[in-house]
């Protein structure tokens, strides 16, 4: 783990999307998170999904209890969008990965960042606390993404994770993550249009929530 503990609370806040209660616990670290990195804005979302979708979905949270999404930008400014050798040709989005049952939640912004990139980096602020209740085929799941904002340190990007199948990197302004966002939302096809339309969230929540700091 290599990233700095950097104080800098949040002061912008979002209205609920949806009153929905979590029926599982928050993750351990949370409470540390907060007190180090800011209050997170709190924001509840509904998904209608496909088979496709929630079949993979159930696989999904069999092996991880949550996941961060990793808002990196570089000195310069540039945030740090990647693709994955299974994405649909041209399909990037924002580095985001699993929290591990029982793993602390900043273990798992140190640890995803590190396979991810290979890079270090210092969290600025702890932005927000997604929840998705994602309802289709009979069945009803709940996933949470933490998203923190980073401060990328210069370096040579060398993912330490050949699993993840990262096949590439791009930067993109603060603006841009909008287009990437809309790019996600109009995908097609049963599971990645579903797919798509869920990863394009936690894009426009950045755009919001830092805006205010950077627009």
């Amino acid at each position: 783990m290599c990233y700095n503990l950097v104080s800098s609370p949040l002061e912008v806040s979002f209205p609920m999307a949806f009153p929905l209660r979590q029926p599982f616990p928050r993750v351990r670290g949370i409470d540390q998170a907060i007190a180090r990195y800011g209050a997170p804005v709190e924001r509840s979302l509904s998904f209608a999904m496909g088979q496709e979708f929630m079949d993979y979905w159930e696989h999904v949270l069999a092996n991880r209890e949550a996941e961060v999404v990793l808002a990196m930008q570089y000195p310069h400014g540039g945030f740090l969008i990647h693709t994955k050798r299974e994405y649909p040709v041209g399909v990037y989005r924002l580095c985001s990965g699993g929290i591990n049952r029982g793993e602390h939640l900043l273990t798992a912004v140190a640890r995803e960042l590190e396979e991810e990139t290979g890079l270090c980096g210092d969290i600025q602020r702890f932005l927000g606390i997604l929840t998705s209740r994602l309802e289709g085929d009979g069945r009803v799941l709940f996933f949470t993404s933490y998203v923190f904002h980073i401060h990328l340190r210069e370096g040579v990007l060398a993912p330490q994770d050949d699993a993840e199948g990262i096949l590439g990197f791009r930067e993109v302004s603060l603006p841009e993550l909008t287009a990437v966002a809309d790019d996600l939302a109009s995908l097609k096809g049963p599971f990645w249009g579903d797919w798509g339309r869920f990863r394009a969230v936690a894009h426009r929540f950045v755009v919001e929530a830092l805006t205010p700091t950077y627009g």
